[in-house]
């Protein structure tokens, strides 16, 4: 059927992506025929609609909010430029607008195939419960609480653990009182009308992905078992599966539903007694979907076939045992794209570099290169190794066998496993661990360079590095001096000594009790930021909410944390790289525009911070710096000065921006690691009228054999 348009949503691909980024990608790889698809976003920064390859063309549309006859009239608008034969909506609020306004939608020629409204909101997440009752379904116990002064007293009556949830997403696993409001807060905030309280079961958890006909028969159905969450619940790594009794309790789900389109089925099977109990319903594809396009049987594009000519074959059975991770994609998009987007409310996406091999003569080993919880910088180091020319081989150094980026085997030659001894009493044991594991490697595998990614790596490699000299391989890396001087205690001291013009710092307290949190909080008001002294951060708004975070820091092994006031601004990053000298070789200023709910960067873009950077420069030379090191800003909105966050002893998280432009630091890093002269690298000025860095989420296949043969070999080879 050849030169379909279809117009899709949920394009905003952060580290929770939105639906319609996988379904995207799903239709690229499985349709047969001419398909343009026009992206449909709500900002200009939606990162996942800016995607090579994703969509054809991005068009700004009004907030929901806005009401249904603004939505409808730029539906139109479009659909007079641009003919839409179909229309997917992919985030739960937009689906009962664009099912009230389908009828007029399809008299303009836009075909839609969705739920009607009562049956959307028959199964919210606020009615689900009652939902469940009236089928008799299995579900956890669950309660609205509107009120947020009520939260601490319903929490402590359904025992703990349990799940707060907010009443359109998100959802956070609490363990006492504390934790309960302090979440609530958060959550209700966010979305609205209170919170839900639900039952944690223990027990494993399944997701099923259905398209059903308009007559609300089934027309497609998947089967997956999530086999990793991050800290957030979301699923990183899951398999289609074929369980008869899940089958049949969603089919018999499906029967009392009414539904038309996709839909989304969540289950924990509960370990005591194996029952499936319903979780969750919701009212669009799911973010993994791509995964049926992996096994074979690929339901955006049956959901599609099914909206321009219904009644048509279904799709094939997916195959049992397929697996994804979801990993990120990072890109450069032309400011000038973005600005007509904004403008114009239309734009091009333009096509993405392609990465090549290159065939130098260096082996270089990588940490860090996983994006399951967090992205991790190794991934972005990889990238930009794999545009240094003179690098040949690529070696991922990887703790588990859920790292994602042991799926990438564009950027990998091979893969190894580590392994560090955690137990301080036993460093010794540790270090001389760590040595002969990277010994080993070298011997097998060819390895001259080691580029460690991972905050508490650090100091391990450093000490060995000697040791890794001695063998050939090369290291570059700070020592424990100058860690400790550029340390977020150390900071304020040295900063005030010197008087650098560039930026200043925080004032900062140390916190070691509850009495010393309450001078804090006395002391430097509300918000406040608590810092763990290695990792971690939270910004609070009360008093309560600073003792929850304040305990969390020591369930996780934080005896001590510094207390500052937040600052409020812009946000910028510094990485940069220093010789063995101390004298800096390259460094790469950046403007933070897109940031997820963790405060990590997905958008950027090149800025001039000549003063500031100078004083970098300065500051690591007095300290006696070497390697990269990654450097936070704010800039105060109301003293217009820049105020130094911390200083982390490793690249960047966004480092794989270097690689996409003139700036190329790992590539630096290595040479300076092997006694190689510096290459020129352009400047920031250039580069400020001229790129945004982007990065979204990106689901890509994974086979149980790759993770067996790194738990069984300790070894993964590609090519």
């Amino acid at each position: 059927m050849p030169g379909i348009r279809v117009a899709l949503t949920g394009l905003a691909g952060l580290d929770n992506p939105e639906p319609g980024l996988a379904v995207a990608r799903a239709l690229r790889k499985g349709w047969r025929g001419a398909l343009q698809i026009e992206g449909l976003v709500y900002d200009p920064f939606s990162t996942g609609g800016w995607t090579p390859g994703v969509a054809d063309q991005l068009h700004m549309i009004p907030p929901i909010a806005h009401g249904d006859e603004a939505v409808l009239q730029r539906l139109l608008e479009l659909h007079k430029k641009y003919p839409i034969d179909a229309l997917v909506p992919c985030l739960d609020l937009e689906v009962p607008i664009i099912s009230r306004l389908s009828s007029r939608l399809a008299r303009a020629g836009i075909r839609t195939l969705l739920p009607e409204v009562g049956d959307v909101q028959a199964i919210s997440k606020a009615n689900l419960s009652a939902f469940c009752y009236a089928n008799e379904v299995a579900t956890p116990r669950t309660e609205h609480v509107r009120d947020l002064s009520a939260v601490a007293l319903h929490a402590d009556n359904f025992g703990y653990p349990l799940w707060v949830k907010g009443t359109v997403a998100g959802a956070k696993k609490v363990f006492n009182r504390e934790q309960a409001v302090f979440e609530a807060e958060i959550l209700a905030a966010k979305w609205g009308g209170g919170v839900l309280l639900q039952e944690a079961i223990d027990g494993s958890e399944y997701m099923v992905a259905v398209v059903a006909r308009g007559d609300g028969s089934c027309l497609a159905m998947a089967s997956a078992r999530k086999l990793g969450t991050n800290q957030r619940g979301k699923s990183v790594v899951g398999a289609v599966i074929a369980d008869p009794v899940l089958k049949r309790v969603a089919l018999r789900l499906l029967s009392r539903l009414h539904w038309r389109g996709p839909l989304e089925l969540e289950f924990v099977r509960s370990a005591n007694g194996g029952q499936f109990h319903l979780i969750e319903i919701n009212c669009r594809f799911p973010a993994w979907i791509l995964l049926t396009e992996f096994a074979g049987g690929n339901m955006p594009v049956a959901l599609l076939r099914e909206i321009l000519s219904p009644g048509g074959r279904a799709p094939r059975t997916v195959r049992v045992g397929s697996m994804y991770v979801r990993d990120v994609q990072e890109m450069v998009v032309p400011i000038a794209s973005v600005r007509q987007l904004r403008r114009s409310g239309s734009a091009q996406v333009p096509a993405g570099k392609t990465m090549r091999r290159k065939t130098g003569d260096l082996a270089v080993g990588v940490t860090g290169i996983s994006a399951f919880e967090l992205t991790q910088p190794g991934l972005g180091v990889a990238r930009c190794l794999r545009n240094a020319p003179e690098v040949g081989r690529l070696l991922g150094l990887t703790y588990a066998p859920n790292d994602t980026g042991l799926f990438r085997s564009e950027l990998f030659d091979v893969c190894r496993r580590i392994s560090v001894e955690n137990d301080e009493e036993k460093e010794h044991e540790g270090d001389a661990m760590l040595f002969d594991q990277l010994a080993t490697i070298r011997k097998k595998s060819g390895l001259d360079v080691v580029i460690p990614n991972l905050d508490f790596e650090i100091g391990r490699f450093q000490r060995i590095a000697p040791e890794l000299d001695r063998i050939g391989v090369r290291t570059l890396l700070p020592n424990a001096s100058a860690r400790r001087k550029l340390g977020k205690q150390a900071l304020a001291e040295l900063i005030g000594r010197h008087q650098w013009t560039g930026f200043e710092y925080p004032e900062t307290m140390l916190i070691r009790s509850r009495s010393d949190l309450v001078r804090a909080w006395e002391r430097l008001g509300s918000p406040l930021m608590l810092k763990g002294i290695f990792a971690g951060a939270a910004r609070v708004f009360t008093l309560q909410q600073a003792l929850v975070a304040w305990m969390r820091f020591k369930a996780e092994g934080d005896a001590q944390v510094l207390a500052q006031p937040s600052v409020f601004g812009e946000e910028f990053g510094v990485g940069l790289v220093c010789d063995r000298a101390g004298s800096m070789i390259g460094a790469l200023p950046l403007k933070k525009l897109v940031m997820c709910e963790r405060g990590k960067t997905w958008g950027a873009i090149p800025v001039a911070l000549s003063q500031a950077v100078a004083d970098l420069g300065d500051m690591m030379k007095k300290v006696g710096w070497v390697g990269p090191a990654d450097v936070e800003f704010i800039r105060d909105s109301m003293t217009d000065r820049l105020e130094l966050i911390e200083i982390n002893p490793r690249f960047p998280a966004w480092v794989g921006f270097c690689g996409l432009i003139d700036v190329n630091l790992p590539r630096q890093a290595v040479l300076a690691a092997m006694a190689r002269n510096p290459v020129p690298v352009g400047g920031t000025e250039d580069l400020a009228e001229g790129v945004i860095f982007m990065r979204t989420a990106e689901e890509i296949p994974a086979a149980a054999s790759t993770m067996a043969a790194l738990v069984n070999r300790g070894e993964i080879v590609y090519g």
